[in-house]
């Protein structure tokens, strides 16, 4: 790695690799000592040393599941992964260096590899499980058994709540494993690190954002067919600290006696089957979305499928506009149906009608009920319970919310009291000409006796006094006659006052940040139920793409749902009519600052003020592809249309919001979790160390197994002699300095990316 890196992620779509990233200490124990003392004073032994003492931990035995990202091929899948040698993404880059491989060893040689192993390549004995893997805890796995070698790992120098730790580990023999293992000088070349942009992706489980330790194995996988199907593999994360001795030799060295087996702590594993009969690649997946709805944009959107040719009727409308018909219990205790669609359309929503009692233009109307937003339609005799939904939705959730609760309420106070005082001050009869700021000052009445006294008035004031007989009681100055009107009319009214209105908008910004803040999630959809976006599994089946535009309305009823919750009488419905209109502004220019808030990533903020309405479209995807890529790049006209909120919510289901609609979409492969192997001729696409193709293939002539450690057959088939080959690379115009970042660059595997727009758009055939 170089000592200095450029700040900040990169652009979209570049990808840097480097050859390691070393830490600055080594696990271990460590003291720091302050000494102090005082130039030209002679200070005895006043000053004394301090020690501070401090432990430099590392993983060891197994791995936490946040530092696990994408492997390929994915696991569980089946496909074809005959030319792909298995890979897996770190997502702490420091990770594969951060132990010592053995003594002596320098800290360029990583301390973990990745073996690919057959169905016949692990010992399966009593103490295994279904996949040989054996579970234990480290004092166990560490404790000596004869013919096994272990780890050179002393117990006691091993934390006493890791030996108490459960871990994993697989015996090999050992013929095997120095026939799979890489070899010693060989282990750098199979790690490396990669900084990408992760804009256009889900958020990152990585201590650094953007940065990766990539480990890729030396060994094919086995792709025979068995009766038709393919092979299990097995691919390992071992942890060879303590085992270098017995890591293979060069070919030409002469092997001693060896133990039977050899026992290795796995870190993480994985399976997969390799079928060459398999359609289950990035490829596939993604064209299975459409050819699985026989190619029909419409079938690509959020409604159930409809039989074919279907007779007209108003039910068969709101069916292609995305609505479902749902159970409903009448407040009278009778079943039926009404109709619901969630806020994603398959259509652009009519937008609902202005909530103002009186039917004019209103910024400040809100809905203040569910059952102003229950709809009757009176040609069918049924309810549609959309919007009454969202209400109570967004009402749900801000009442389970006690801290946003807490701070809309405690807003609301201050304003009552501002309000309050104006009301007081302007009863008296002496402010009406006062400018708001002394209407609402605690200290107004002070500042005015003292202006009095400054003004001369004084002397005037002290002879009055001295005139005044003892006892004598001064009459009180007579104010004007005037009544203090109903609090709900005074409130009306000076909520009327444009001076008050500036006055509480400038409250919005002061005081309700936090309630802003939560609302620009909400209007996001963060926190509602997923059965409230989707409500049946038909609008969104297993392995289906659905693009979709955002009802604005409902996200609206939302949004006056979670603000109902201190609403409880005419004042506050007249304080929040007089809010609304600054607190939805405040809200819309914050829903582009969410996810960059969320991600720590002030570049993914996108302007959002104004109209449009923030979010207007999206899609969702339910595969397994998500499982397998969860770093799945999506962008939209080729980052042109920002991405508003772009999150993995289950497994297998993943949610990407738009600000506008789009009018191409891709699906690309993570830039980090590249896939390394062979292309098609059983060769690879040579390329200069920043990227570019040099238009040639390697090797030239007899194709790539010929840099294999042992023909087909052999215990050793499918590994790849690296030593062979970088010497061999070295002799082509990639240059013969090669690194492992070099070496990852001419293995890696062209990368899918596949999008979908109208015909017209990328022309030719229905795309």
């Amino acid at each position: 790695m170089p000592d200095q890196q450029g700040d900040g992620p990169l652009p979209s779509g570049v990808i840097q690799l480097y050859d390691n990233y070393l830490p600055s200490l080594e696990p271990g124990s460590y003291d720091v000592a302050v000494t102090c003392g005082m130039t030209g004073v002679d200070t005895g032994d006043y000053f004394q040393p301090v020690t501070q003492g401090f432990e430099v931990r590392a993983p060891q035995f197994f791995l936490d599941a946040r530092d696990v990202g994408e492997m390929y091929p994915p696991s569980d899948s089946n496909g074809e992964y005959g030319s792909v040698l298995p890979s897996l993404v770190l997502n702490q880059r420091v990770l594969p260096w951060e132990r010592l491989a053995g003594d002596g060893q320098p800290k360029t040689v990583p301390w973990l590899a990745l073996l690919t192993l057959g169905p016949d390549d692990v010992v399966m004995d009593s103490g295994a499980g279904p996949t040989g893997l054996r579970t234990s805890t480290v004092a166990q796995f560490l404790t000596p058994e004869d013919g096994v070698v272990k780890p050179a790992i002393d117990p006691p120098g091993v934390d006493p709540d890791v030996l108490a730790a459960t871990m994993q580990s697989i015996l090999l023999p050992t013929a095997t494993f120095q026939a799979l293992a890489p070899r010693l000088d060989e282990l750098r070349y199979l790690t490396h690190v990669r900084q990408t942009d992760t804009a256009a992706q889900a958020d990152s489980n990585g201590a650094d954002d953007g940065w990766y330790a990539i480990v890729w194995s030396n060994r094919f996988p086995d792709s025979s067919l068995v009766n038709g199907a393919g092979t299990r593999n097995l691919a390992c994360l071992v942890s060879l600290e303590g085992l270098t001795s017995y890591l293979p030799s060069a070919p030409s060295q002469e092997q001693e006696q060896q133990p039977a087996g050899i026992q290795l702590a796995v870190l993480t594993s994985w399976t997969f089957v390799s079928n060459p009969a398999a359609a289950e690649n990035f490829a596939d997946l993604v064209e299975g979305f459409v050819t699985q709805e026989s190619g029909d944009p419409d079938n690509l959107l959020p409604r159930i499928p409809l039989p074919d040719n279907p007779p007209a009727s108003a039910a068969l409308d709101r069916l292609r506009q995305g609505y479902l018909p749902l159970t409903f219990h009448t407040p009278v205790g009778e079943q039926t149906f009404a109709w619901y669609r969630g806020p994603f359309t398959p259509t652009v929503a009519q937008p609902l009608p202005n909530p103002s009692r009186s039917g004019t233009a209103d910024d400040g109307a809100h809905w203040r009920s569910s059952s102003q937003v229950t709809i009757y339609l009176p040609d069918q005799g049924v309810f549609d319970h959309s919007y009454a939904a969202a209400f109570e939705t967004g009402r749900s959730i801000a009442l389970s919310d006690r801290a946003f609760a807490l701070a809309l309420l405690n807003a609301r106070r201050h304003a009552y009291t501002q309000l309050a005082r104006i009301g007081d001050r302007l009863s008296t009869g002496r402010f009406d000409a006062a400018p708001l700021s002394e209407l609402t000052d605690r200290h107004t009445h002070r500042r005015q006796f003292a202006a009095h006294v400054n003004a001369g008035l004084g002397d005037d004031l002290r002879q009055t006094f001295a005139r005044l007989p003892g006892g004598t009681t001064t009459p009180r100055t007579p104010r004007p006659d005037r009544r203090r009107p109903d609090p709900v009319e005074e409130t009306r009214a000076l909520l009327g006052r444009d001076d008050v209105r500036e006055m509480l908008a400038q409250q919005v910004s002061d005081r309700l940040d936090q309630v802003t803040d939560w609302l620009a999630e909400l209007a996001l959809l963060h926190n509602v139920p997923f059965n409230h976006l989707v409500p049946d599994a038909r609008l969104l089946p297993v392995e289906s793409i659905r693009f979709f535009h955002i009802d604005q309305s409902w996200i609206d009823v939302l949004l006056d749902g979670a603000l109902s919750i201190a609403v409880h009488s005419s004042r506050d419905a007249a304080l929040q009519a007089a809010w609304r209109a600054p607190l939805l502004a405040a809200v819309q220019a914050k829903t582009g600052q969410v996810r960059a808030r969320r991600r720590r990533r002030p570049d993914l903020a996108v302007p959002t003020a104004g109209d449009p309405a923030p979010a207007s479209a999206g899609l969702l995807i339910r595969s397994a592809l998500i499982a397998g890529w969860p770093g799945l790049v999506v962008d939209a006209d080729d980052g042109a249309t920002a991405i508003l909120r772009m999150d993995i919510l289950s497994p297998d289901v993943l949610l990407v919001l738009f600000d506008a609609v789009p009018q191409t979409v891709s699906l690309s492969e993570p830039w980090h979790g590249l896939r390394f192997g062979v292309e098609d001729g059983d060769v690879i696409q040579l390329r200069k160390p920043d990227g570019t193709p040099l238009g040639q293939t390697f090797p030239a002539t007899g194709g790539f197994s010929q840099y294999l450690r042992a023909p087909e057959g052999q215990p050793a088939e499918r590994v790849i002699d690296l030593d062979q080959l970088v010497t061999a690379l070295g002799q082509t115009p990639v240059g013969d300095s090669i690194g492992p970042a070099l070496l990852a660059t001419q293995m890696v595997q062209a990368p899918e990316r596949l999008t979908f727009a109208p015909a017209t758009t990328l022309g030719g055939a229905d795309q």
